[in-house]
């Protein structure tokens, strides 16, 4: 590719690094895309190219990346193509991802890998712990900067996430691991470096740098599954819907714009439903009286509050569908409750 080609290419990264400015992307969505399109579109002449062009470049990522990761890139190139090029005709088909990101851990694996991660440096004991408790994104998770974490309300707060800016609640094990390795540890190899976890050689860590600890301390756990960082943080929404969180708190810690993409996680973990299926079949079952639902006072009125959580009982329960929960819910909420954009605080 000669030098105005090059030139071209450069002039074309820019203006679609300033599209995606203006539809309002993230500053990492941005760097991914634009990273995408040096790398994938760098050697081909974009006058001619053509749909056999992109179908190469497509076998190519699928040799060398997994389908989740190829989701992202094929939809930088096909939006480069639309918006820059102005080529309809160019496009590549979102793959399906072969399974949903939900995979979990039992609450005793957690307990172990945090465990481990306690016997490691403390970056590494600091980082996991909140990975777990605060259900970050490992994106979110490197771009901390120390200015970011506020010992005094006990919040961290995050810039240009995928959700945008928000806050997440800071709990103590959490903000003890931080601060044991601000005292202890932390040496940047610049004086104003910002970031909050730093690497051996005094620079922020990057994904990389998190997958690789994790995974080896999941190794000394003894977890024979591939534990990567997005699933402590679904093990993380899991567990909080599954002691009864409120799910408008665990909807805000994790920062979800849709209620009903949060309730995706309420499902019991496989060590749940072996002791309620063992609970159920036990022969001293068939002799317990039922019990009055505790919900349902008639000494006094049932408030909004009241309501939202029997039906929360009733969908999780299996009595009434996510659909049918929605719509019970749109029938009170203008008249007794507040929409959820609403909810300032954590409930």
């Amino acid at each position: 590719m000669g030098k105005k080609s090059n030139n071209n290419l450069n002039r074309l990264i820019k203006e679609f690094e300033e599209y995606l400015l203006i539809a309002g992307r993230s500053k990492n969505t941005i760097d991914a895309y634009t990273r995408t399109i040096k790398q994938t579109l760098s050697s081909r002449n974009l006058d001619t190219l053509s749909q056999h062009d992109l179908n190469k470049i497509a076998l190519k990522l699928i040799k060398h990346y997994q389908v989740n990761a190829n989701r992202m890139r094929y939809a930088a190139i096909n939006l480069f193509c639309k918006k820059i090029l102005h080529r309809n005709d160019l496009y590549l088909k979102i793959l399906k991802p072969k399974r949903r990101n939900r995979d979990v851990l039992t609450y005793e694996q957690v307990k172990g890998l945090l465990k481990v991660a306690k016997g490691k440096r403390k970056v590494v004991n600091a980082f996991i712990q909140v990975l777990f408790r605060c259900a970050l994104r490992k994106g979110e998770l490197c771009n901390l900067n120390v200015e970011d974490v506020n010992f005094q309300t006990m919040e961290i707060y995050l810039r240009d996430t995928k959700t945008g800016d928000g806050v997440v609640v800071l709990d103590k094990v959490s903000a003890e691991a931080i601060k044991d390795y601000l005292e202890h540890e932390r040496i940047p190899i610049n004086k104003g470096e910002k970031a909050l976890f730093l690497s051996k050689r005094g620079k922020r860590i990057g994904e990389r740098f998190v997958r690789d600890n994790l995974k080896q301390c999941a190794v000394e756990a003894g977890i024979t599954r591939r534990v990567y960082p997005h699933m402590l943080r679904a093990s993380s929404i899991t567990h909080m819907l599954n002691v009864g969180t409120n799910p408008l708190t665990v909807q805000t810690q994790a920062r979800y714009n849709s209620f009903k993409q949060t309730m995706t996680y309420n499902r019991p973990t496989q060590q749940q439903m072996r002791e309620a299926i063992e609970k159920a079949f036990n022969d001293k079952n068939e002799t317990t009286e039922e019990k009055p639902n505790k919900n349902l006072n008639t000494k006094h009125e049932m408030t909004p509050d009241d309501i939202q959580l029997i039906l929360l009982e009733k969908y999780a329960s299996g009595e009434i569908t996510l659909e049918k929960y929605d719509k019970l819910m749109e029938v009170m909420r203008p008249k007794q409750l507040k929409p959820v954009t609403e909810l300032a605080g954590y409930i």
